[in-house]
């Protein structure tokens, strides 16, 4: 069922003091709270709900002002809503009251509400930061007309991937998998395989890689020999059981030289991608498109490339996010040598970095400088915004926390902004009215107004 327009109170709660008489209303987050169209989520996610049966779900403005906080502070599920009890201001973005003393949920329904949206709906968060920016002037639609354009990795959670150690986990799920169906397999190879899976990495340190060819030779056969005893006692088998033989059998398939490779059984999707990178020679992800005003470094744009691209074959649909999310057509996009050959037919001008800058106006010259700057922006997503590492599942996964992360990022940004109009109002009143006729003093108090 449709959830409740506004988070569910208790009667209790009339006695209580109200938060607007207990905070500051002047914090940043109170006045994002009030700027931010609430419900224009209320109808975006009206149709991922069934209309007539089943309980009401939880207010939208509640699990939107959670996810907003989560990627802006960099918290995973279970410690955002600790942090949530124990912090009054994040109770009252969420459209609480009164202050609560439990947590509004399980960690769980985080999960299930993102799975239920989409990655595409929720694009909306993105869409409300950038809303909010252009109304407080903050940004203009110059400046979204002109965006740097780069790609980086989102590495997925699993750990590096080798072949003895897929063989022997490949083995474990299959026996396990047996075992829940009772099916007596001939040989399971749990015993052997891990003592086997150890040495490979022993002669491998050791440099003797004759030994550890030997070993994985081994390995090979005995996921083998469990295949198809598997498939013999079960010529027909359920659909979880199917899935994992068709992987594993992939697995048993591929070949050291092959180009789509199985990195995780659990997570089949991962790409083994190399970027040129001297600390990190490989990441195993997705890769992601980012896209940033060229001035104000705003991201108004993030997509996930499936499959590992080539970048330029990326650019048109970058762009092409872009003008969907601001509702701005891209003027100049400027991006780096990885783009070179790029297949973009638009009205948009490529500015490719390092080419010849003649009859190029002086402000031009500075705009093409400024492509750099999407790359220390992309480090600050992953580092404060939890895009370093995804921890949700399949590409679904990754689309919702590239976008997401994206969504923390203009908001941190936001808050930011009037904390900064906060500091020149205070001086106002210390200062007098000499203050009120700079110029900084008016361009920082717009987002207040």
């Amino acid at each position: 069922m449709k959830p409740r327009s506004a988070p569910k109170t208790s009667q209790l709660d009339l006695f209580q003091a109200q938060l607007e008489q207990l905070l500051n209303l002047n914090h940043p987050l109170c006045i994002l709270a009030k700027k931010v169209d609430w419900k224009r989520f209320e109808t975006v996610f009206a149709d991922c709900y069934c209309p007539d049966f089943g309980a009401p779900g939880k207010a939208t403005r509640l699990l939107v002002g959670l996810h907003y906080l989560k990627h802006a502070f960099n918290e995973s599920d279970e410690s955002l809503l600790d942090r949530w009890v124990e912090n009054p201001y994040w109770q009252y973005f969420c459209g609480f009251d009164t202050l609560q003393h439990d947590v509004p949920l399980h960690s769980t329904s985080l999960t299930k509400w993102r799975k239920r949206v989409g990655a595409d709906k929720l694009a909306e968060m993105l869409h409300e930061t950038i809303a909010i920016a252009v109304k407080d002037k903050q940004v203009t639609p110059q400046e979204l007309a002109q965006v740097n354009v780069d790609t980086t990795v989102q590495e997925k959670n699993i750990t590096h991937p080798t072949d003895s150690k897929l063989y022997h986990t490949a083995l474990v799920k299959l026996a396990n998998a047996a075992k829940n169906r009772r099916i007596r397999l001939r040989q399971n190879y749990l015993r052997v395989s891990k003592q086997t899976a150890l040495m490979v990495s022993r002669y491998a340190h050791a440099k003797q890689f004759q030994r550890m060819r030997r070993q994985l030779k081994k390995l090979k056969t005995w996921l083998g020999r469990v295949l198809r005893d598997l498939r013999r006692q079960i010529p027909q088998p359920d659909e979880s059981l199917s899935q994992l033989l068709a992987l594993c059998e992939r697995l048993h398939a591929q070949e050291k030289t092959d180009s789509k490779k199985l990195y995780s059984l659990h997570e089949p999707d991962v790409m083994c991608i190399s970027k040129g990178k001297a600390h990190k020679r490989y990441e195993f992800g997705q890769k992601v498109s980012v896209a940033t005003t060229n001035r104000g470094n705003w991201i108004v744009g993030v997509r996930l490339c499936e499959g590992n691209p080539y970048d330029g074959h990326t650019l048109a649909k970058a762009i092409a996010g872009v003008q969907q999310t601001t509702g701005v057509n891209v003027t100049d996009a400027f991006v780096d040598k990885g783009y070179r050959g790029h297949d973009y037919k638009g009205e948009a001008t490529i500015h490719l970095a390092g080419s010849s800058s003649r009859n190029l106006t002086r402000a031009m010259k500075r705009r093409r400088k400024r492509r750099s700057a999407v790359e220390p922006k992309i480090g600050h997503l992953k580092s404060d915004h939890r895009m370093q590492r995804c921890f949700l599942k399949g590409l679904l996964g990754d689309a919702i926390n590239a976008t997401l992360a994206a969504a923390g990022s203009n908001l941190l940004k936001l808050l930011r902004a009037l904390a900064h109009a906060l500091i020149f109002w205070l001086r106002y009143a210390f200062s007098g009215p000499s203050l009120a006729k700079s110029d900084g003093f008016r361009s920082a108090m717009v987002p207040l107004i």
